[in-house]
């Protein structure tokens, strides 16, 4: 993944939705796609990284998006796919797809980013399986960095880690600064 001045890694992006609309927003904030910003969007499962890398969706999918958004982001298929739309090129330069299993001792990336979505994840492992999921994303976040976890998920386990900072949204805790700030040289 190329150096970003905004890295953002969609943990769990399944068939992309999540990871597209996040470049959405983002291109929205920036009023045009940055090349300064770049979203990880990893999965377990290689079959929904590959319909993710495609970009195309059956139009019911983005039915409930603005018109002005489907023009600007999105390609409108013709013929037998004109039921069908494509991600732009351009929206999808800002995602790079990887294959990532949160349970492996190690991932294949660094950090930091500023942003780890991982929500509705976590309700899949018990809390000790959660904590060690939790304690790997530490020495990858930015300090300031966020964690964005579902709203069915709570890491009051992981306090020592994290500490809410909204409803779904989570920061590091002053502990693990300095604990991620060691393991990485910072």
């Amino acid at each position: 993944m190329k150096k970003a001045n905004l890295a953002i890694w969609c943990s769990a992006a399944s068939t992309g939705e999540e990871p597209y609309s996040l470049a959405i927003t983002v291109a929205e904030l920036f009023g045009q796609i940055p090349s300064n910003v770049k979203i990880l969007a990893s999965d377990l499962d290689t079959h929904v990284l590959d319909k993710a890398r495609q970009g195309v969706y059956p139009q019911e999918r983005v039915a409930k998006l603005p018109e002005s958004l489907l023009q600007k982001y999105f390609l409108r298929g013709s013929g037998a796919h004109a039921d069908h739309v494509r991600v732009r090129p351009e929206l999808q330069s800002m995602l790079t797809f990887r294959q990532i299993n949160l349970l492996d001792t190690s991932w294949p990336m660094r950090g930091p980013f500023d942003v780890i979505f991982c929500r509705n994840v976590m309700i899949y492992f018990d809390k000790p399986t959660q904590y060690a999921i939790l304690a790997k994303f530490v020495p990858l976040m930015a300090q300031e960095g966020l964690l964005f976890a579902g709203h069915s998920e709570s890491f009051h386990h992981a306090a020592d880690l994290f500490k809410l900072r909204g409803k779904t949204v989570c920061g590091l805790t002053e502990t693990a600064k300095k604990r991620a700030c060691r393991s990485e040289g910072r």
